[in-house]
């Protein structure tokens, strides 16, 4: 089941879609045997720049982290998964870090903003970073967006992506 929600700024003309797809549990059972794990409901989040130019504005980035926020409070057995890449680079105002890192970085601030900002305590944000051979250039970074109660299924998900890597 793949859903999304479209956010729109009509001042800058800024939209941006949020695309959710469903992980098949079967795929999942490849991986783990994990009861708690596999009765939960795993999606990829994809972040997508309809419309617009230069950096997405915090307006439009607090209203994703309130669309997802709401998704997870209509599904309790959702887990949001996302993964920040190298594959584009992106305008960014912290060079110094990788594109992958600063959207990791962007992204997590961004939802632990607004859960503090609305005084919602039930979820958790858990970033893992995947090193790419040896070389932190090459690093990768997903999140996981859980229920409290869920984190072990994530941190054992975890565990599979880093031996995985290796």
């Amino acid at each position: 089941m793949d859903i999304s929600f479209d956010i729109i700024d009509g001042k800058k003309g800024d939209q941006l879609r949020i695309a959710l797809s469903y992980y098949d549990s079967e795929i999942l059972s490849h991986f783990s045997s994990d009861l708690l794990t596999l009765t939960l409901v795993f999606y990829d989040v994809t972040l997508v720049r309809e419309s617009g130019k230069g950096y997405v504005g915090y307006k439009m980035l607090y209203a994703v982290s309130e669309t997802l926020a709401k998704f997870m409070n209509e599904n309790e057995d959702a887990i949001l998964c996302f993964y920040c890449d190298a594959m584009t680079d992106l305008k960014r105002n912290h060079a110094a870090i990788s594109p992958q890192e600063y959207r990791s970085r962007l992204f997590s601030r961004m939802f632990d903003k607004f859960t503090k900002d609305h005084q919602i305590n039930k979820y958790t944000n858990h970033s893992v970073r995947i090193e790419v051979d040896d070389n932190p250039l090459n690093s990768q970074f997903a999140h996981f967006i859980c229920r409290k109660e869920h984190e072990s299924a994530v941190e054992k998900i975890e565990t599979i992506l880093k031996d995985i890597d290796k």
